[in-house]
């Protein structure tokens, strides 16, 4: 009766795990399938949908003030930005602190004091930064490629020495400058080869 017991005990143990496996499966598979949106609020309080920046190359840093390492990836930012100046890049630096924790007027100078050269967005429900993360590991950066999806890896932390990681946000970066645009025009190189043939 005991060995009976046993045995359909570990046959239902055996079952649960299995149905628990294919629930957590479908799960993921769901999460992957989903595209993730990309709506935030300004600090002059409007919305910007940044996977509808169709045509440009977004780069997305999530961090908070009192985030020591998010000082320093700003700076190195800010240093990488100047070198893509003339091409299509964007740069958003997104707070997701909740307005009780930081004011707009406190994120503005904050902004200031780092003197950057890109917007500065929130995320104080933390709704778009949780697609990426169960929980708050900062700085966190998103690429978006041309047609407005995610590049991965998804980036967190910055990696020691500043240049080390410097060197590898361009590399991501002029990678998905060389893809082809969602317009179909090509590469930025092969828009200028075809524009001097014609000449």
């Amino acid at each position: 009766m005991t060995t009976l017991f046993a045995q359909r005990f570990l046959l239902i143990a055996a079952c649960a795990v299995a149905f628990a496996f294919c629930v957590s499966t479908a799960r993921a598979q769901d999460a992957a399938d989903r595209k993730p949106t990309f709506k935030l609020r300004s600090l002059d309080g409007q919305v910007t949908d940044l996977a509808a920046l169709r045509g440009d190359v977004v780069l997305i840093s999530f961090g908070a003030t009192w985030c020591a390492p998010c000082s320093t990836e700003l700076r190195a930012l800010n240093e990488i930005l100047s070198d893509f100046k003339d091409k299509p890049v964007k740069f958003f630096w997104v707070s997701i602190e909740r307005p009780e924790e930081v004011t707009n007027s406190a994120l503005k100078r904050y902004a200031k004091d780092r003197k950057l050269n890109f917007p500065v967005l929130r995320d104080s429900s933390q709704a778009v930064f949780l697609q990426f993360s169960t929980r708050v590991r900062l700085p966190m950066i998103v690429l978006l490629n041309k047609d407005g999806d995610v590049d991965a890896p998804v980036q967190f932390g910055m990696r020691s020495p500043p240049d080390a990681y410097k060197t590898d946000i361009r590399a991501r970066l002029n990678k998905l400058l060389a893809l082809p645009s969602p317009n179909g025009r090509g590469t930025e190189g092969e828009g200028a080869k075809r524009a001097g043939d014609k000449r």
